[in-house]
């Protein structure tokens, strides 16, 4: 998942980001973007891909651009 915004290596992002149920999720960067890379559980992936977003978006300033399956 390719978010935008606060920069994903700084602790207080990632607590935020754990409590708001992304416990599931490693954070990097590479070329200039910065993803989480999930490996979350769910019937179906669109299910997973969903409720990744909406945790990832219930933290202030971090917005999700982009989603790659791999």
């Amino acid at each position: 998942m390719i978010v935008e915004g606060r920069d994903v290596h700084e602790t207080p992002l990632l607590d935020a980001l754990y409590e708001s149920g992304c416990d599931d999720a490693l954070a990097g960067s590479a070329d200039g973007a910065q993803y989480l890379d999930f490996t979350r559980t769910a019937q179906t992936i669109e299910e997973a891909i969903r409720s990744a977003i909406a945790d990832v978006e219930s933290v202030a300033g971090v917005t999700v651009v982009g989603v790659d399956r791999d």
